[in-house]
């Protein structure tokens, strides 16, 4: 199968989720051409897809190309190339995001594939044709990687950002508990400490737990559960909706209920170096099994194709 994938080359040391696809695609045997989004002329993106199975674009807040985007997605389709529009976030709830469902030409896509799962009807209403996509990782970072603890010393960590309007006041809450708790034994990676790349796996192995924290919406989490998990990184994170029925139960990670600190803390507290080892390698093997680019890949592949 041949697939042009509109989206964001990135190199190793940046977040390229975009290139995971790509490289997802490429593990089926499919023949992936990545575009850049930004910039390029739609015209262009319209002459690549010429005899192309599948077109993807794989969004990138404010990447678009130049020129007619609606028009340049009716002519792909005119000529027998199904569209589909993916990407990781969270949209109902976050009022500048929720503006643009189903104004911006990339929600016209034949199919939306988006993390957002807790709002089908919602989507509906808009007019957007929307299936839930659980993020994935991409299998070049699936595994352990060496513990580096001069450069990571923190026993319990967290990876992201912190912005107010998406994340709510469970993430600022959750972070100060930690700083409590914790002291110097907790360290904050995100914007100003960006860590990604091989990087970010060796900060997984060297710390003890890795506390996650997903915007709050049922049927929706960011991709650090995966990218966790899948890299031998301990996770604890509030209980969504939706998760049990992925496999993403107490078995592979520390599960709690938003704003229950006491709770998660005892269970830090009662976690040993054997139960630790056995649940990422449960994880592992989960995310091999069920969660990378490729398993979502066939998952697009059966919707638009009705295979399988």
């Amino acid at each position: 199968m041949r697939v042009i994938v509109l989206g964001a080359p990135r190199p190793l040391h940046l977040n390229r989720w975009k290139d995971c696809l790509t490289e997802g695609g490429s593990e089926l045997g499919w023949d992936m051409l990545h575009l850049p989004a930004r910039g390029i002329p739609a015209e262009d993106v319209v002459r690549a897809c010429k005899g192309a199975d599948l077109f993807i674009w794989a969004r990138t807040h404010g990447h678009v190309p130049d020129g007619d985007v609606a028009g340049m997605l009716c002519r792909i389709e005119d000529e027998g190339t199904p569209t589909v529009g993916v990407h990781l976030d969270l949209y109902w709830g976050i009022p500048r995001r929720e503006a643009q469902i189903g104004v911006d030409p990339w929600w016209s896509c034949q199919w939306v594939f988006t993390a957002d799962g807790g709002h089908q009807a919602e989507f509906l209403a808009r007019g957007v044709n929307h299936r839930w996509l659980p993020p994935p990782l991409g299998r070049r970072w699936l595994g352990r990687s060496p513990a580096d603890r001069r450069r990571f010393p923190g026993r319990v960590v967290f990876v992201g950002g912190y912005v107010p309007d998406i994340h709510g006041p469970h993430r600022a809450e959750l972070l100060k508990w930690a700083r409590r708790r914790y002291g110097f034994g907790f360290q904050q990676y995100g914007r100003g400490r960006p860590v990604w790349g091989a990087d970010l796996g060796a900060l997984y192995a060297s710390a003890e737990v890795v506390l996650g924290d997903s915007a709050p919406a049922g049927r929706y989490w960011s991709d650090r559960v995966v990218c966790t998990l899948g890299r031998g990184g301990l996770l604890a994170h509030p209980r969504v909706e939706g998760m049990a029925e992925l496999g993403l139960t107490d078995d592979v990670m520390l599960l709690y209920e938003r704003g229950d600190y006491a709770g998660l803390g005892r269970q830090v507290d009662a976690l040993t170096a054997a139960r630790r080892r056995e649940m990422t390698d449960a994880a592992i093997a989960l995310v091999e099994e069920r969660h990378l680019w490729e398993h979502r890949l066939r998952d697009i592949e059966r919707v638009v194709f009705g295979c399988g």
